[in-house]
C-alpha cells in the first residue's frame, strides 16, 4: 500500500514536457563519506544526505527525527526513556542497552562510542550523512549496519554574520536559538558560536500526580575556531556541551492504549538528566603535491542520572501481594528505579588522504581509542516501617564497569581502470581489549536474610576480560554507463565487539557474549536525468548476519541478559528520487523495503513468561518492512521587501513492526503528516509549522515485565511558529552581503 502511494504521488507530480523547458538543475551534494570530499552521486554507497536547509524546512531539531524520516533507518528508545537508545539501519541494530551499538554515530568526526550518548539535538548543522551498510573499513568496529555523520558548520573567515530566533508551539513549547560567525583579524582565523535552548510542558497527563509528563528541556552550545597555523597547516577546534532533562518512560497498559486513553497513572514518574561534552582538535597539513595529512584528537564524556518509575499503579499488584502475604505491610515493588551511568572516551585518528592522482585516490590511517563506561542500575522496593524488616526500603543495585582499548590501521581507495571502469576496496585491521568488573549488593540486611533466595539469584561479583583482533574488508566495482549514470556492486564485512552483561546479572549469565559479524552484498545505481533535474538512486542488498547480540528480558529474574542468535539475515531495497520541476516546484521521495529475520534463534526468552521459545523465522524487533517519505516544496517571490515564500508538505510512513523477539506485541503501520509555510529575506524570516497534523496515535515502545504489555505513546499534533532575524556585515555600499 505504501509503495503504491509513493509511486502515484511521484509520477503524478511530474510533467515531462515541462522538465525539458525549464532552465533549472538540482544542487550538487558534496559528502565526506569516504573521508575525502566527493559528489554524493560518485560514491558507491547507499547514502541519504540531509542538508542544513532540508533539516530546517522539515522543522527538525533532533537526531531521531532525521533518522525516523529516512527509509530503512530507525532511531528511538527501548524503554521510552531518553538514555535507552535504539538505532538500526537495514534491519540491523538489535534493541540493545548495555553493549556497543551496531550503527556508528560521528559528530564532526568524533565517534559517539556508547549508544546511551546517541540522543541529542541538531545545532547549526551543515549536513547529516546516513551511510547504509557496513562501514568498518573506514570507520571501524561497531559500524555493522552503517554510519551516521553529523557535520556542523565551520567558522568562515570571509565575513561576520549570524542569526537569532525564537519559536513557540503547542504544550507551551519554547525554543530560542542562534549563532554568530566572525573573523579574528586579517590572518584567516574565524570563530563561530551557536546555542539553542528548548522546553515544553509535556503532552501526557498523569492522573496520579496531576502533572503532565513526557516533558523535555534541552540546552546545547558549541564554540568553534578555525585558521591557518602557517601556509600549509590549518587548525579546526571545537567544544560542545548539551544538557537534556526529561520526564519520560511513561507507560500505560496496552489495553488502555487500545481504548484511546491519553493519560497515565504513575505515582513517581521517571525522570533524569543526560549531559554530554565533546571536544576536538583537528590539524590538516596540505602537501605540495595536493595530498593531505589529517590528525583528529577528541575527548567525549557523558553523565546520565535517572530515577523514578515508569509503571502504572497496580501493575505489580501480584508481586506486592506476594510480599505482603509474608507480612511485609505496604510492600511496593519497583517504587524507584535509579540509573547512573558515565562514559569517558579519548580517541586519536591520523590519516593520509591522496587526491593528487586523478586515476587513483586513496586514504590510509591509524586509529586508537581508550574508553571507560560505567552503568549502575537500582531497584528500590518500599514497605511500611515497624515490621520484621528493618527500615522502610530495600535497594538492589548492580554496577558494571568496562574499560576498552582499541587500535586499528586502515586503507581504502578507488582506482580508475579506464574512463568507465573503476575498482574500489580496502581493509581495516583492528584489535580490541576489554576489562570488565561487576558488583551486586542489597542495602537491607534483614531483607537479605529473610528473602535470601531473591538475593541469591544474582551474581554477587565477577571480573573478566576479552581480547580479539578483527578484519573488515570491502571490495567492489563501479561502471559509468553514461556520464550521468553509474552502476556499482560491492561486498563488505562488518564487526561488532563482544562484551559482558552489565544490568542485574542472574546466576548463569556471568559470561561474555560473542562478537557479531556480518557479510553484506550490495548492488546499486546512481543517476541524473533530464539535464540534471531528476536524481534517481537505488540499491539492493543482502546481509548474512552471525552471532547477533540480542537483549532480552528474563521475567523470572527481572534481568536483561544479552543472548547470541547464531544466524540472522536481512535483505531489501532502497529507492531515492529528487526532482526539480521548475524554479518553483520540487519533489523528494524515498522508499525502503527490508526483510530482517532471525534464521536460527532457539532457546530465546519468551515475552512475559520465564519460558524459552524457538524464535527462528521471527522478525527483528522494531523493524518495519516498508518505510519512506515523500515531500513537495514550492517557493515564490512575494513581491514585497525581497521576501521569498516557501511551503513544504511531507509525509513519512512505516509499516507494522514488533517490539519483542517472540513477535507478540505489534505496532500497526502509521504515517505522520508535516507542513511548514513562511517567508524569508536577507534580514528576517517567519514560519508557521505543524507536525503530525493528523494527530496519529502510535506506540513508540512496548515491553512486558510479566503482568502484561506496557506501551509508551508518541508525540501528538504539534503546531507552532518560528521567527528569526539575521545579521550580516555590510558592503561599502551599505547593502548587506547576501547569505
Amino acid at each position: 500500500m505504501y509503495s503504491r502511494h509513493f509511486l502515484v504521488l511521484l509520477l503524478t507530480s511530474v510533467s515531462w514536457p515541462a522538465l525539458a523547458q525549464q532552465a533549472v538543475t538540482l544542487d550538487e551534494i558534496t559528502v565526506t563519506a569516504q573521508k575525502r570530499p566527493e559528489q554524493a552521486g560518485d560514491v558507491p554507497i547507499s547514502i541519504d544526505v540531509w542538508s542544513g536547509q532540508r533539516i530546517e524546512q522539515g522543522q527538525i531539531t533532533r537526531r531521531d527525527q532525521v533518522l525516523s524520516a529516512t527509509p530503512n533507518t530507525q532511531m528511538g528508545t527501548v524503554s521510552g526513556s531518553l538514555y535507552t537508545n535504539f538505532t538500526a539501519i537495514r534491519g540491523v541494530g538489535s534493541a540493545l542497552i548495555d553493549t556497543d551499538p551496531a550503527v556508528g554515530l560521528y559528530v564532526d568526526g568524533v565517534p559517539a562510542g556508547a549508544s546511551q550518548t546517541y540522543s541529542g539535538g541538531l545545532l547549526d548543522v551543515d549536513r547529516v550523512e546516513i551511510l547504509r551498510g557496513p562501514q568498518g573499513t573506514l570507520y571501524g568496529r561497531n559500524n555493522l549496519a552503517g554510519s551516521i555523520n553529523i557535520i556542523s558548520n565551520v567558522p568562515d573567515p570571509s565575513r561576520a554574520y549570524g542569526e537569532l530566533g525564537a519559536e513557540y508551539g503547542r504544550f507551551n513549547t519554547l525554543r530560542g536559538f542562534g549563532f554568530f560567525n566572525t573573523p579574528l583579524g586579517n590572518a584567516g582565523w574565524a570563530v563561530r558560536g551557536a546555542i539553542s535552548g528548548s522546553r515544553n510542558d509535556g503532552y501526557t497527563p498523569d492522573v496520579a500526580t496531576g502533572q503532565t509528563i513526557n516533558s523535555f528541556q534541552d540546552v546545547v552550545g558549541r564554540l568553534s575556531i578555525r585558521g591557518p597555523i602557517n601556509g600549509a597547516v590549518e587548525f579546526l577546534g571545537s567544544i560542545e556541551h548539551e544538557r537534556q532533562r526529561t520526564f519520560d518512560g511513561a507507560f500505560m497498559t496496552d489495553a488502555d492504549f487500545k481504548s484511546g486513553r491519553r493519560s497515565v497513572d504513575i505515582l513517581n514518574p521517571f525522570n533524569g538528566t543526560l549531559d554530554t561534552t565533546t571536544a576536538r582538535a583537528q590539524l590538516t597539513a596540505r602537501l605540495d603535491n595536493g595530498d593531505r595529512i589529517v590528525s583528529l584528537t577528541s575527548f567525549r564524556t557523558n553523565e546520565t542520572d535517572f530515577k523514578g518509575n515508569p509503571f502504572p499503579q497496580g501493575y505489580f499488584a501480584a508481586t506486592n501481594a506476594f510480599f505482603q502475604g509474608f507480612g511485609v505491610a505496604g510492600f511496593q515493588y519497583r517504587a524507584d528505579n535509579p540509573f547512573n551511568g558515565s562514559y569517558n572516551q579519548i580517541s586519536q585518528e591520523l590519516r593520509y588522504e591522496s587526491d593528487r592522482n586523478e586515476r587513483f585516490k586513496w586514504v590510509a590511517g591509524l586509529f586508537a581509542e581508550r574508553s571507560e563506561g560505567s552503568r549502575q542500575y537500582g531497584l528500590t522496593n518500599t514497605f511500611d516501617p515497624g515490621g520484621f524488616l528493618t527500615g522502610s526500603s530495600v535497594t538492589l543495585q548492580s554496577k558494571g564497569v568496562t574499560d576498552t582499548t582499541a587500535v586499528a590501521a586502515f586503507a581504502d581507495g578507488t582506482l580508475a581502470l579506464t574512463d568507465r571502469w573503476k575498482i574500489f576496496g580496502g581493509a581495516r585491521v583492528g584489535y580490541d581489549h576489554k576489562d570488565f568488573s561487576y558488583n551486586f549488593q542489597s542495602d537491607n540486611a534483614s531483607f537479605n536474610t529473610i528473602f535470601a533466595p531473591v538475593v541469591a539469584g544474582f551474581v554477587p561479583s565477577y571480573r573478566a576480560s576479552l581480547s580479539a583482533p578483527y578484519v573488515t574488508p570491502r571490495f567492489g566495482i563501479q561502471y559509468d554507463l553514461t556520464e550521468k549514470l553509474n552502476l556499482y556492486a560491492s561486498v563488505s564485512r562488518g564487526y561488532k565487539s563482544g562484551g559482558f552483561n552489565t544490568g542485574f546479572v542472574a546466576v548463569g549469565d556471568e559470561k561474555a557474549f560473542d562478537a557479531e559479524t556480518l557479510w553484506s552484498y550490495e548492488a546499486g545505481w546512481k543517476g541524473r536525468f533530464f539535464d540534471d533535474r531528476l536524481s534517481l538512486n537505488g540499491s539492493v542488498f543482502f546481509m548474512d548476519w552471525r552471532n547477533q547480540q540480542v537483549q532480552t528480558f528474563n521475567v523470572a529474574t527481572q534481568s536483561t541478559p544479552i543472548q547470541n542468535a547464531p544466524k540472522s539475515k536481512s535483505y531489501g531495497v532502497e529507492l531515492e528520487a529528487r526532482l526539480k520541476l521548475d524554479k518553483h516546484w520540487s519533489v523528494r521521495a524515498g522508499l525502503g523495503y527490508v526483510d530482517a529475520t532471525y534464521v536460527d534463534f532457539r532457546n530465546a526468552l519468551a515475552t512475559g513468561t520465564p519460558a524459552t521459545i524457538d524464535a527462528s523465522g521471527n522478525r527483528q524487533q522494531y523493524i518495519s518492512k516498508f518505510s519512506g517519505s515523500v515531500g513537495v516544496g514550492y517557493n515564490w517571490n512575494v513581491g514585497y521587501d525581497n521576501l521569498v515564500g516557501t511551503a513544504e508538505v511531507s509525509y513519512q510512513f512505516r509499516s507494522g513492526f514488533y517490539f519483542d523477539v517472540e513477535n507478540t506485541i505489534r505496532q500497526p503501520g502509521y504515517g505522520l503528516l508535516n507542513a511548514r509555510i513562511g517567508v524569508e529575506n536577507e534580514r528576517y524570516a517567519a514560519y508557521l509549522w505543524g507536525l503530525n497534523l493528523a494527530d496519529k496515535r502510535y506506540r513508540t515502545t512496548a515491553t512486558d515485565f510479566g503482568p502484561g504489555a506496557l506501551v509508551a505513546i508518541g508525540a501528538p499534533l504539534m503546531v507552532g511558529a518560528t521567527f528569526k532575524i539575521k545579521f550580516s556585515e555590510q558592503h561599502p555600499s551599505g547593502l548587506p552581503i547576501a547569505r
